[in-house]
């Protein structure tokens, strides 16, 4: 009988134990991806979500990406001049984690839709601050080039 009171015990500690293994964990969403964010290798970022689509601007390489959140995932394509046009655009992949207290993006890109993805534009957040002449090219839709 002791033996089969042990075994309870460990199966209800197994189960208490995987009930809250993900407490302290935030489910994302697509709103974690709004606001202000910067990356050494790609200057600021200011993201905008209506939805499950996010349009993201990088001015100092007159970006800009628009896509959907799936989850934890932000999958969609960017462009940069001269022609917004393979091999100045193409896909990109931004997994959104939490490091400690603050949130960061694991982010990859492609020119085009083939070929290897680079692992390098990782991003951290700054803050939900969006300086209004960058707000104002949220609206404009034709400089958020889809998909092809």
């Amino acid at each position: 009988m002791l033996r089969a009171g042990r075994v309870a015990v460990i199966v209800v500690v197994v189960v208490l134990v995987g009930a809250f293994s993900g407490c302290g964990r935030k489910q994302a969403s697509a709103g974690d991806f709004a606001g202000h964010w910067t990356s050494s290798q790609w200057g600021e970022h200011y993201f905008s979500v209506d939805g499950s689509t996010v349009k993201v601007i990088y001015p100092d390489r007159q970006g800009y990406i628009v896509g959907t959140v799936d989850g934890d995932t932000l999958t969609g394509w960017w462009t940069q001049p001269p022609d917004r046009q393979p091999p100045t655009a193409g896909e990109v992949r931004f997994r959104l984690k939490w490091d400690a207290d603050k949130r960061i993006i694991d982010g990859s890109w492609r020119p085009g839709t083939t070929g290897e993805f680079s692992e390098d534009w990782d991003l951290t957040r700054v803050d939900g601050t969006i300086p209004a002449d960058v707000a104002t090219q949220f609206s404009n839709a034709s400089l958020f080039v889809p998909h092809p």
